[in-house]
């Protein structure tokens, strides 16, 4: 029977010891003195890499963690059906991944990290693994780190207590990446045309398909407190990155009626445009649902592929049957149109920002490249100062 109290005590352990060598900046010497120079490599590639191989640190620091607890148990046997193997992914489902999210939301898988394909393959973690771990050298990393312990008796505790020290030290060096966001003081006036030329510029970042999520879900924030259409009904929180795949949801942006029933939907297209096929696809997720309206917007130009006459037919047919309005649109046109409701648009490039810095810190769907951009771009149209 699983020890969870036991576990997470030895977790929390290794988190004092790591904060402590990172707080007094004496990381690096810990690592220096106990790690070879390839070792030292290994715990680097992993944790350098954590945005895309976040699965592959909750295994290893799942595996790390049995071995703490049971010295005797070959941590490479990962499965139940091995000869003298043991559950991996129970261990991180039930310990590990609730602990990461605690402490490094983050980087923390949905559910397990061995939920990904290159993980669950029925074999040991042996340097002859099969599994597809799309980054070699990480694949290289995380097999030598756990030959190490079993073949050649490496200290696990220092491991684990290294991985973590370089992961504060990420997180440390993430938080400075966001200062300049931070101190930001907001001049008096700004355009609705400057906005969109900003957000424009941002949107047009690589890997942004989050950005014009952020921006119409900043939109609505404002919006549902003071339009009418709105009252008695709730803005559902922004889905992230870690939320469960068993979660039934309807779209990007969502407000749902007090009685816990949708009522508006936001779904959001990132360099797609909209065709008949995207119309039929929601309609059969929403008919027999209370939803009144469902937005479309899409970042693609233009946005509609196929016979424009044809997909507005449908969406008429459809009024007519379901009485639903499905109303497909570009997202420069529509953040336009709604800025016009709010009094106040600096409030809206206040809200895009709070919202881009925490979604930085709780996601991976945020980089840190986007955030830079923004800097890049307030600094650039220089609207306000920073003092």
């Amino acid at each position: 029977m699983m020890d969870t109290k036991k576990l997470k005590a030895i977790l929390d352990r290794a988190m004092v010891i790591a904060k402590k060598y990172h707080d007094n900046e004496t990381g690096r010497i810990f690592l220096a003195e106990n790690f070879s120079e390839k070792q030292i490599d290994y715990i680097t590639t992993i944790v350098d890499n954590i945005e895309t191989q976040k699965s592959i640190f909750a295994v290893l620091i799942t595996s790390l963690l049995k071995k703490i607890e049971n010295p005797n148990q070959d941590i490479r046997l990962h499965r139940k059906e091995f000869k003298s193997g043991y559950s991996g992914r129970s261990l991180d489902t039930n310990v590990v991944t609730p602990w990461l999210k605690e402490h490094f939301q983050r980087f923390a898988p949905k559910e397990s990290g061995w939920l990904t394909r290159s993980i669950e393959q029925p074999r040991p973690f042996t340097k002859k693994f099969p599994g597809k771990i799309r980054n070699k050298k990480v694949k290289i990393a995380f097999l030598s780190v756990l030959e190490d312990i079993e073949e050649k008796n490496a200290n696990v505790e220092n491991y684990f207590v290294s991985l973590l020290i370089l992961l504060l030290d990420k997180i440390g060096e993430e938080i400075k990446t966001i200062e300049y966001l931070t101190k930001v003081k907001y001049g008096e006036t700004i355009s609705i045309n400057l906005i969109l030329q900003m957000l424009k510029e941002h949107f047009s970042t690589a890997q942004s398909s989050r950005l014009p999520v952020i921006a119409i879900y900043s939109i609505y924030q404002i919006l549902s407190k003071t339009v009418q259409i709105y009252k008695e009904k709730e803005l559902q929180p922004l889905k992230s990155h870690t939320t469960s795949d068993r979660y039934i949801g309807y779209g990007d942006v969502e407000v749902y009626y007090l009685d816990g029933k949708p009522f508006e939907i936001v779904e959001i297209k990132h360099n797609i445009p909209i065709d008949i096929i995207t119309i039929k696809d929601i309609l059969i997720k929403i008919k027999d649902s209370s939803i009144k309206r469902y937005f479309i917007l899409t970042t693609a130009e233009p946005n509609f592929k196929g016979n424009e006459e044809e997909i507005f037919d449908f969406l008429n047919q459809i009024k007519r049957s379901y009485n639903i309005d499905i109303i497909p649109n570009g997202i420069i046109p529509s953040l336009k149109y709604y800025l016009r409701f709010i009094t106040d648009v600096i409030e809206f490039v206040k809200i895009y920002t709070e919202n881009l810095k925490k979604e930085f810190q709780q996601t991976i769907d945020i980089k840190k490249a986007h955030i830079k951009k923004w800097e890049e771009i307030i600094k650039k149209y220089s609207f306000y100062t920073n003092k």
